[in-house]
């Protein structure tokens, strides 16, 4: 019995034979499905009908892998076949003959005009798709919700952050393709720890891989181009039954400028990130919170060392391997991924809805509801609604009833600071992450303005004065200040000389 029909020429026979095999026929079905499959997930990608993020992962990820795999299988197959022939007696001449490329022959031009079309095919869908997949795995959503669990409380601080706009990639990888091949292997090791079960709760701020922050903060925020000081209003709340206010008015000594630019300089940028001072330090932690020696060089080339009173100098071999040139981060190091303290958050919220300071004791319940322990985030949100609107309904029943919409929206704003702010699965919130902008929560500033840092050749110390980085413009006042009227107010009278002897 022929293996092939007669009506087939020779040269197609041998390859429709090499291919009646279990896996070049696998290898076709694959790369066919997968190919269908991919064509119309792009159509629905281009009709913005994908939203869900582990689609997003099976139609840019998952889909060409299989695609390209049954690419792979097919001449797989075909050779396995031809030497099982060669081995069962088949005619060696017959089977290892190169088929003689006739174009004259109609039906071998209709073969090869068949396979280049397919080819063409093949190339733009595997194209397409990796494009697509790349975009896909470079958005917020596929950083954020694709390990859910893991990223939700990055993502969900991510959110509610001024950054919200901006990529993911933006900030992490930045220009540039030897950082995006870079983050790319990296995120194969990330891939392998959420499979396995063996990452870190919390996840560590990535403070030691972190591109430095001339390549992706400044370019949005060029220093260059930036100057002046920042007006701010604090707002905090006692806990007590009125909620007392307590504002007060800074004026933050931000600066800026350049030397010799024709334009203001000084304050705290100016001192530490700008090109006309450098600023190195030495840490001795890993998080980079207790620092050990800083050197600054101005811009007169004068350089000055600073070590913590009665310390030692590091040794030249440690500076020269661990000192850091200081940037945006060394400060701003929590600038999206915020976790603010139970009682902070709560004061935000009273500054924003100041209907909610006539709910006696709120600052105090939702702290307390906020820092208590829940097995896990989603019980904990559902647990700080609970508690906040119990208290008002047994100590306070008629206002209750009265406030009925107010006590439940006190209660939705509860359960949203713990939402945004606490995450105990994965051990996550303000203590696990210190920011590093003030010194209430953390020492932030202190870790260098402590007074403690002196100069290692004369009487210089790192200053640590209240003036040195904000005017205090008014302290204490328990009304919200109209900063109109409190910046265009007449300066206070200077005090009485005292008299001389």
């Amino acid at each position: 019995m022929p293996l092939l029909p007669k009506s087939l020429s020779p040269n197609i026979a041998r390859l429709a034979n090499y291919a009646r095999n279990p896996l070049t026929v696998l290898g076709f079905g694959l790369t066919t499905l997968s190919g269908l499959t991919l064509i119309v997930f792009l159509a629905l990608e281009v009709a913005g009908q994908v939203d869900n993020p582990y689609t997003g992962v099976f139609g840019s990820a998952f889909l060409p892998v299989v695609f390209v795999g049954g690419l792979l299988l097919m001449p797989l197959g075909i050779l396995r076949r031809r030497r099982a022939l060669m081995r069962s007696g088949q005619s060696a001449e017959a089977i290892a003959t190169y088929p003689n490329l006739d174009f004259n022959d109609p039906h071998l031009r209709r073969v090869a005009l068949g396979i280049a079309a397919l080819t063409v095919i093949n190339v733009v869908v595997l194209a397409t798709s990796s494009v697509v997949g790349l975009n896909f795995m470079d958005t917020a959503k596929f950083c954020g919700t694709v390990c859910h669990k893991v990223m939700r409380p990055e993502y969900t601080a991510y959110q509610n952050s001024p950054h919200s706009r901006v990529k993911c990639v933006q900030c992490h990888i930045g220009p540039g393709a030897s950082w995006a091949v870079k983050s790319k292997f990296d995120g194969l090791r990330q891939v392998w720890k959420v499979m396995t079960g063996t990452y870190s709760h919390p996840i560590p701020s990535p403070v030691h891989t972190l591109r430095p922050a001339r390549d992706t903060c400044e370019s949005c925020h060029w220093p260059a181009k930036h100057y002046g000081d920042k007006l701010r209003v604090i707002g905090r709340f006692a806990e007590d039954d009125k909620n007392s206010a307590s504002f007060t008015a800074l004026l933050l000594r931000t600066g800026g400028g350049a030397v010799g630019a024709g334009q203001p300089h000084g304050g705290i940028h100016w001192w530490h990130i700008y090109a006309d001072n450098r600023i190195r330090y030495l840490a001795t932690d890993q998080r980079r919170q207790e620092i050990a020696w800083v050197e600054l060089t101005t811009p007169d080339g004068k350089r000055t060392e600073f070590t913590r009173e009665d310390a030692k100098l590091p040794a030249a071999d440690d500076i020269q391997k661990a000192a850091r040139v200081m940037d945006c981060i060394d400060c701003h190091n929590r600038p999206t991924h915020l976790f603010e303290t139970p009682a902070k958050a709560v004061d935000s919220v009273l500054q924003r809805q100041a209907e909610l300071r006539d709910l006696p004791f709120f600052k105090r319940e939702a702290v307390e509801a906020v820092s208590a322990v829940y097995a896990t985030h989603d019980q904990g949100v559902a647990g700080v609604r609970l508690s906040v609107a119990d208290f008002y309904r047994k100590t306070y029943p008629d206002l209750a009833a009265r406030d009925g919409k107010l006590i439940a929206r006190a209660a939705d704003e509860a359960a949203g600071v713990y939402d945004r702010t606490v995450f105990s699965e994965m051990n996550t919130n303000s203590k696990t992450h210190p920011n590093n902008i003030g010194h209430d929560d953390s020492p932030g500033c202190y870790r260098c303005h402590d007074g403690n840092m002196k100069a290692t050749k004369g009487d210089q110390v790192i200053p640590n004065d209240c003036d040195t980085c904000h005017a205090i413009l008014l302290d204490g006042s328990p009304k919200e200040p109209d900063l109109g009227q409190l910046v265009m107010a007449p300066p206070p009278a200077p005090a009485p000389a005292e008299a001389k002897p």
